[in-house]
């Protein structure tokens, strides 16, 4: 029984690790090559870049996919909308940045991107998920991403 309970705790404290290290991943060194010990398992910590697109996480897809819904939303041609900012951020929960009140939301870093568009001398904000469609965000729900560009528009 002493075994179990001892087995049980360094899994719970190897989850705890590891959900800590996903949380700060910027405080995580990554170790050299050839450094681990018999049966260690390393992991690479990929590197930060906001300017980094691919499949359907384009981020020229995405404001195209906006510019095309404020268009149908408005009534004003996609010609006539202007991009102010499109930056890759990092949501501070499932609410991606646009809570709507009485819901609850995941309490965890959800990779997205923020869009301002303008059209008729107005901003429009869309905010996304990555992997999913941007959506328009009023601005009296709107947040400021948990961490990366995009708090100064906010």
């Amino acid at each position: 029984m002493n075994e179990r309970i001892q087995q049980a705790l360094q899994l719970g404290i190897c989850g705890l690790v590891l959900t800590c290290s996903a949380c700060k991943q910027d405080e995580v060194a990554t170790p050299a090559a050839g450094t681990g010990g018999p049966g260690e398992v390393t992991m690479p910590v990929p590197e930060s870049d906001n300017n980094a697109t691919s499949g359907d996480d384009n981020l020229d897809q995405k404001v195209s996919a906006a510019v095309a819904d404020l268009s149908d939303r408005t009534g004003i041609a996609a010609d006539a909308i202007t991009v102010i900012n499109a930056s890759i951020v990092n949501w501070g929960s499932g609410a991606v940045g646009c809570p709507k009140d009485g819901m609850s939301y995941t309490q965890a870093i959800v990779p997205g991107v923020l869009l301002l568009l303008e059209a008729d001398g107005k901003v429009y904000r869309y905010h996304g998920r990555t992997g999913g469609k941007p959506f328009h965000c009023p601005d009296e729900r709107a947040e400021a991403p948990a961490y990366g560009p995009g708090k100064e528009f906010m």
